[in-house]
């Protein structure tokens, strides 16, 4: 093996390399085919200088340099998703003592954030979209949006990284104690008997009991987990309150907003709008420290939602804006409810194209180019 320098610019998060990565003294600091799952490993690695075999970096390089006409293209947002909630649902369904359940639950963190860092707002679309649409394999598709929300918010709250990934497991793990139950329940008419009702409450601590004795060793995650479902604002300072408790509570926020805008057999969706006045606005209709966060990640009119403008055209929001009431939005219907033939995309800072308000998805009867709408975003 013949050692050469490896740039670090070229480490990326959830994409593994087909060979070693070692320091200065040959020690393997990656293995080959392993993924870098969060930045503060990533943090790390780029420390000291990283070393690669000549010869097989070189195959690397060239493979990356030639002409990609040919190349596969990458598979749709939707689809990429769709494969993280395949992998946690997964995760979550073995988790038991001495599986392999725990590497493949970081594996799906990993990815999904990564995910959200290259296409937050198309992102977002889909999973709000997808919400409103669907209950099929709810449970997932629920921790997966509420692990964007409660992370991008933490985010601004400046909390640490450390806190962060304990937050995003407390979100993908909440409900693995009722995530079949869950998923019954969200796609029949049924109701919860009193069996049921028992095993919904009893969730949160059965959880953090089921995933530490699988061995989960994230203490502060088995922590917010147990609290999350029961946790109730004091009115103390956030900055007052222990870290698992901040957690709890941005996690209980976060899952409350994300189930009403959810479509269950029994139920249509609460407007995102809405439901982003209940979980944000306060009494005096200001944002606390946490509904402050939370609508930086989301905006007042999230991505996915419909919305009617002050000229009368109905649109759907593609991105957030520089405020939280100016999003940006694709115009699909004229004034006068015909489709336009393509999606026109409109300031809404402008008054003409100002958001009026929300509008009941059903009530758009147009085929939606999803892919397009969110390269608009």
């Amino acid at each position: 093996m013949k050692p050469v320098p490896f740039p670090v610019r070229s480490l990326r998060l959830a994409e593994p390399l087909p060979f070693d990565l070692c320091n200065a003294a040959g020690q393997v600091l990656l293995k080959a085919g392993r993924a870098v799952d969060y930045p503060t490993q990533l943090d790390a690695l780029a420390r000291s200088p990283l070393f690669a075999d000549d010869a097989e970096m070189s195959v690397w390089t060239r493979r990356l340099l030639a002409p990609t006409d040919l190349a596969p293209a990458p598979p749709a947002l939707s689809q990429q998703w769709q494969e993280l909630v395949e992998q946690l649902e997964e995760s979550l369904l073995s988790v038991r003592a001495g599986g392999d359940w725990r590497a493949r639950l970081f594996t799906v963190h990993g990815r999904a954030r990564a995910l959200f860092e290259r296409r937050p707002d198309a992102s977002l679309y889909h999973h709000v979209y997808q919400a409103g649409h669907t209950a099929r394999q709810y449970s997932c598709h629920h921790a997966l949006l509420s692990l964007v929300i409660a992370e991008y918010a933490a985010a601004r709250l400046g909390w640490s990284q450390e806190l962060v990934d304990s937050l995003g497991r407390a979100a993908l793990t909440m409900n693995v104690a009722m995530l079949e139950l869950q998923d019954e329940l969200a796609a029949t008419r049924q109701k919860p008997t009193p069996a049921m009702r028992a095993e919904i409450d009893a969730h949160a601590k059965a959880g953090a009991t089921l995933l530490e004795a699988a061995g989960f060793g994230d203490r502060l995650c088995l922590s917010v987990v147990r609290q999350h479902h029961i946790v109730q604002d004091d009115g103390l300072p956030l900055a007052d309150q222990p870290p698992d408790r901040q957690l709890a509570l941005l996690l209980r926020r976060v899952d409350i907003f994300t189930a009403k805008i959810s479509r269950r057999a029994t139920r249509t969706p609460m407007s995102p709008v809405r439901a982003a006045r209940e979980a944000c606005l306060g009494a005096d209709g200001q944002p606390d420290a946490l509904g402050g966060a939370m609508l930086k990640a989301v905006g007042l009119y999230p991505p996915g939602c419909f919305v009617s403008l002050a000229n009368g055209e109905v649109g759907i929001v593609v991105a957030r804006g520089e405020r939280a009431n100016v999003p940006r939005v694709a115009a699909l219907l004229s004034p006068r409810g015909s489709p336009l033939g393509e999606p026109l995309l409109r300031d809404t800072s402008q008054e003409r194209f100002a958001v009026r308000t929300a509008v009941a998805p059903s009530s758009l009867k147009v085929r939606l180019p999803h892919e397009r709408l969110q390269a608009l975003g």
